[in-house]
């Protein structure tokens, strides 16, 4: 009688890059090695291999509106890392929200990003991943304005420079939204990510409404510094409130 054949038994070897996601959330270990101590090179293993982002954000995230849920429920969904930062502001005047969250990136933080997301802007669950996957120092998403006006056009809020004087910078807007990866003049600042490199030059308190809307104030000093920003039109975002898409 044959002898029947015993169920080959596999035993998963623990993986020595994994096994640091579950260090990250406990208490500092001493002589322990944790995921945002990684070099370069294992970094990119993580991220190539096990589709882990390595590379911390800080999730800058200004509450001027009230949350949406739809909001929240994807938000979790974007999958932050343990060893990723928060800084949030509570019903604040827009450009001094953006500028406590930029000061708190450059001061409270080591991330080498700040991802600086609206709470009424709703990105793919991996925008941090395809937009640090460009090298760029300042690239987002775009997403069309909202108002419930049927006369408005809903173009995308991305803008071309074409003047300015002491009291005005003046913008062109995009009537339709262009294809992949490309380099503009401005953009709405509710969903993009930044390098640390670009925060540091801004400054602490980069934020203004002297010339214009603090995001396209923001993008003209971006520009005067002779750095390139850009847009992925492959990154649609809805635009929620009044009126969204």
């Amino acid at each position: 009688m044959a002898k029947r054949k015993k169920n080959k038994q596999y035993k998963p070897t623990p993986n020595k890059y994994l096994s640091l996601l579950a260090d990250e959330l406990k208490e500092e270990l001493t002589g322990k090695r944790t995921a945002s101590s990684l070099d370069r090179d294992e970094k990119q293993i993580l991220m190539q291999e096990y589709r882990i982002r390595a590379i911390p954000v800080c999730w800058g995230i200004p509450m001027d509106e009230v949350m949406f849920s739809k909001w929240f429920v994807n938000f979790v969904r974007m999958t932050a890392m343990p060893w990723d930062s928060f800084v949030t502001t509570e019903s604040t005047y827009l450009p001094d929200a953006r500028n406590d969250v930029h000061k708190t990136f450059l001061n409270d933080t080591d991330a080498p990003y700040l991802m600086m997301l609206d709470s009424d802007v709703l990105p793919p669950p991996n925008i941090v991943e395809i937009l640090m996957s460009h090298n760029k120092h300042i690239v987002g998403g775009w997403y069309k304005n909202k108002n419930m006006r049927a006369s408005i056009d809903h173009h995308p809020i991305i803008y071309d420079f074409y003047s300015e004087s002491e009291t005005e910078l003046n913008w062109a807007h995009r009537k339709e939204p262009g294809v992949g990866l490309e380099k503009v003049d401005g953009m709405g600042a509710g969903c993009w990510l930044m390098s640390r490199e670009l925060a540091e030059a801004l400054g602490e308190e980069p934020y203004d409404m002297e010339r214009g809307t603090e995001d396209l104030v923001l993008c003209k000093k971006i520009m005067d510094l002779g750095y390139d920003m850009w847009v992925d039109w492959d990154v649609p975002c809805a635009h929620m409130g009044v009126f969204w898409v």
